[in-house]
């Protein structure tokens, strides 16, 4: 009987420990935190101009909240990685090193609430990922919404803030990240293939 109770105390420790990591709540750890800061660094440099330095969307779609990474969106961690190594960013398309696509899309993960763990993402592992992208909000946890980063004024709409008119509103992301993941398929298996779709 006490045996059965240290048991149950136990699982019931590891449970908790796990939500807190974000893992139980469904959001694995599938980056290191270098990693995310490392793509924050990138971000700002090279994607904010279209995407906004909160990804809240300008030119370019919104990259974090639940319009973003939904169930209906279905996207997985592969359609995205590969979406961003083949298209982005929209003025240099394929410019950057793998190592920078990776640090941009663990800083994505961890935006929409993905928890940072203490394996590094590779390129191989982002790019096979069949992880669902979903917005898990702050600090992993589910149903939370970012405003600020995740909705979109609709046309004409009044910033409340300034009383102006938006001067646009959000896209969704381009619905080619299935078809871009397609054609990197195609490109691996072709000779000269660039490194980081190996």
């Amino acid at each position: 009987m006490r045996t059965r109770g240290l048991a149950l105390a136990l699982s019931i420790l590891l449970a908790a420990l796990g939500v807190q990591r974000g893992e139980a709540a469904g959001a694995p750890a599938l980056f290191a935190a270098a990693q995310a800061r490392a793509g924050r660094a990138v971000f700002e440099h090279k994607c904010a101009m279209c995407h906004g330095r909160r990804l809240q969307g300008l030119s370019g779609p919104a990259l974090k909240g639940p319009l973003f990474a939904s169930r209906k969106a279905g996207y997985t961690v592969r359609d995205i990685f590969l979406f961003l190594s083949v298209n982005m960013p929209a003025y240099a398309p394929g410019s950057l090193s793998a190592e920078q696509y990776v640090s941009v899309m663990s800083f994505l993960l961890q935006q929409n609430g993905f928890p940072a763990g203490r394996v590094a993402l590779t390129a191989q592992a982002a790019a096979t990922s069949t992880v669902a992208l979903r917005y898990h909000g702050p600090a992993g946890r589910r149903g939370q919404h970012d405003r600020r980063a995740s909705d979109c004024a609709a046309p004409g709409a009044r910033a409340p803030s300034a009383g102006r008119t938006a001067p646009r509103r959000c896209k969704p992301l381009a619905a080619g990240a299935a078809g871009s993941a397609r054609r990197v398929d195609a490109a691996r298996s072709r000779p000269g293939a660039p490194e980081r779709l190996r």
